[in-house]
């Protein structure tokens, strides 16, 4: 089971719906660290400055840059975080514009988009999505180090039409949304990559319990696999997480290997 949850959760306090002040979130954020579940500190760009004033010198932060600025503004913004010894630039996220053909704007921001640093773009539900998937994609297989993000706040069928899809390209992605989806994400996915199981119908699923049984129950060869796809799922806050990942680290844990 440690090999499902190894720094899975990532920590998005500062970003909307919760918007935590860092003197909260950051604090919060080194005291959950310790969890082996725990992954990144995600921070605005914006917010970076902020975060600095707030470091103390024992930090070592692994830190998602969250780009709520220009693009053109990435580069001297990775170059702020590379300059501070006390964080350690994990990747990028950034926003494809919601109202904006997908695969044209996905086109525009890959051919901006620094040279060499991992990023994860957020495809919207819009008009071109599956071809913007399509083009991260092919960036991905051409070397760039570069996976899918996507929002949970829409139906079940969106999320699992649009994991089904990065499934099928083998593009990883990382997902932002409320902890009680956080187990039926995991075990969607899983059924994703093995073309086994309705992901829809997984994804409304209720059974938390039962969930994480199933979850348990994942061969080693299907963990790595979810885990290869699913590379982190960000949370408002990371109390609540905590609890999910005990309750699913309890299920009864399956020794088969294949």
């Amino acid at each position: 089971m440690s090999a499902l949850l190894a720094r899975l959760v990532d920590d998005a306090a500062l970003l909307p719906p919760g918007h935590a002040p860092m003197d909260e979130a950051l604090p919060a954020y080194r005291e959950a660290a310790q969890d082996p579940g725990v992954g990144r500190f995600l921070c605005p760009a914006s917010w970076f400055p902020q975060l600095r004033t707030h470091l103390v010198p024992e930090d070592l932060l692994d830190l998602v840059l969250v780009a709520d600025i220009g693009i053109d503004e990435v580069p001297k913004a990775l170059d702020a975080m590379r300059a501070e010894p006390r964080v350690r630039p994990a990747s990028v996220r950034l926003a494809l514009p919601e109202d904006a053909d997908q695969a044209r704007a996905a086109a525009v921001t890959l051919a901006r988009l620094p040279s060499g640093v991992p990023a994860h773009i957020e495809v919207r539900r819009s008009p071109g999505w599956r071809d913007a998937l399509d083009r991260i994609a092919a960036a991905r297989a051409h070397g760039a180090p570069l996976g899918a993000d996507f929002r949970l706040d829409g139906p079940a069928s969106a999320t699992a039409a649009f994991i089904s899809a990065c499934a099928e390209r083998d593009l990883p992605i990382t997902c932002s949304g409320p902890v009680r989806s956080l187990p039926t994400v995991l075990l969607a996915t899983a059924q994703a990559v093995a073309g086994d199981g309705d992901v829809q119908r997984t994804l409304g699923r209720r059974d938390v319990t039962g969930v994480a049984a199933d979850l348990g129950s994942l061969t080693g060869d299907a963990t790595q696999a979810a885990r290869r796809l699913l590379t982190a799922f960000a949370v408002p806050g990371l109390g609540t997480a905590l609890s999910t990942l005990d309750l699913i680290r309890k299920a009864p844990f399956s020794t088969r290997v294949g």
